[in-house]
């Protein structure tokens, strides 16, 4: 009008978009909330037991999946472990949904992780771990969303682990979104140093290490650099020391393979799997490996030889050198090295 009243016509028009602006968001809030994540429909895999994702209703974070497309088994018994929301780069509000999926009749279960927007509607899963033991088990508890990643603590099994005992590797994994797909870091059981100091030695190898492992393998399992060692070209073996330690371990390797693993002066605290160290007496060697343990002597030295009969230990050997009635090292695994010098480093 002339009178200039409406001079500001275009006011009411911006208070209306920035209302419209806090509705839409105030809905997107509401929606969120609305989503009852213990009952609704799931697509899952079972951690890839099956290629194409199955369909499960889930009642008071509780169901069953049957029929075709499950992999062989009478029915998945399927449970919502734990949900958490938060913020991603990229994303905007999610929440994460940790899936419990155990196939029947078996003894064991898996896990996956997925990711949904505020709406319902699936962004993905976490991928599955690669690992060649067992799956690792997630803790429910630990999962949370914050700093732009999911987290949790994820117990790998290791390869002295069984079903029966469980995973004994935990360690902290993260992911990130990368605009395409979730990237785990941390997820490498042997992304960290390992311990050797008090690790158990048998027939088979030591905590993580394993009779035929290529030296770069090994360096994987502990987390440390094997470096260069002296080699005795006679018998086309080389003895290598651990990077930072244990003092007196030595990693035997021949043909690019570890095929024994010796210990001696000063590694007084690493054993053997039935206790027996640097110090023990002939006694104690004799009595705990009856019946399957013979001796010998070597330039003069003792040495009682342990040779399990079971077939699951190759044939492999624990030699213990023995002086004045004690053990003053040990050497563990193939038999053609367990015995004689590669040359340990000083």
């Amino acid at each position: 009008m002339a009178d200039g009243s409406y001079s500001s016509q275009a006011e009411p028009y911006a208070q209306e978009d920035g209302y419209f602006l806090e509705w839409r968001t105030y809905s997107k809030r509401l929606a969120s909330q609305s989503v009852d994540w213990e009952n609704r429909n799931y697509s899952i895999t079972c951690d890839d037991i099956v290629d194409k994702p199955v369909k499960v209703n889930l009642r008071n974070g509780k169901g069953v999946a049957k029929g075709g497309g499950i992999g062989g088994y009478d029915r998945w018994e399927v449970a919502v472990q734990r949900t958490v929301r938060g913020k991603l780069p990229g994303l905007g509000d999610v929440t994460a949904v940790l899936i419990y999926c155990s196939p029947q009749p078996s003894n064991f279960f898996r896990q996956e992780l997925r990711l949904y927007r505020a709406d319902g509607r699936e962004i993905g899963r976490v991928p599955t771990f690669d690992v060649p033991e067992l799956p690792p088990q997630f803790q429910p508890k630990t999962l949370a969303i914050k700093s732009g990643r999911i987290g949790a603590d994820v117990i790998f099994y290791g390869p002295e682990d069984t079903h029966a005992s469980g995973p004994s590797i935990r360690r902290h994994v993260t992911w990130t979104w990368d605009g395409r797909r979730f990237v785990a870091h941390g997820a490498n059981p042997a992304s960290r140093r390992v311990d050797l100091t008090h690790s158990s030695v048998t027939v088979n190898g030591m905590g993580p290490l394993r009779i035929g492992m290529s030296r770069d393998e090994a360096e994987k399992a502990i987390g440390v650099p094997i470096p260069e060692g002296r080699r005795d070209t006679g018998r086309h073996c080389t003895d290598h020391v651990v990077q930072g330690g244990p003092k007196g371990l030595y990693l035997r390797f021949a043909y690019k393979r570890l095929v024994a693993i010796y210990v001696a002066q000063p590694a007084k605290t690493i054993s053997t799997a039935s206790g027996i160290h640097i110090g023990s007496t002939r006694d104690n060697v004799l009595n705990t490996y009856d019946g399957e343990i013979t001796a010998n002597t070597d330039y003069g030295n003792e040495k009682l030889v342990f040779a399990p009969v079971a077939p699951k230990f190759a044939g492999r050997v624990i030699v213990f050198d023995i002086v004045d009635d004690a053990v003053t090292s040990f050497i563990a695994g193939e038999p053609d090295f367990a015995t004689g010098s590669c040359g340990a480093a000083d």
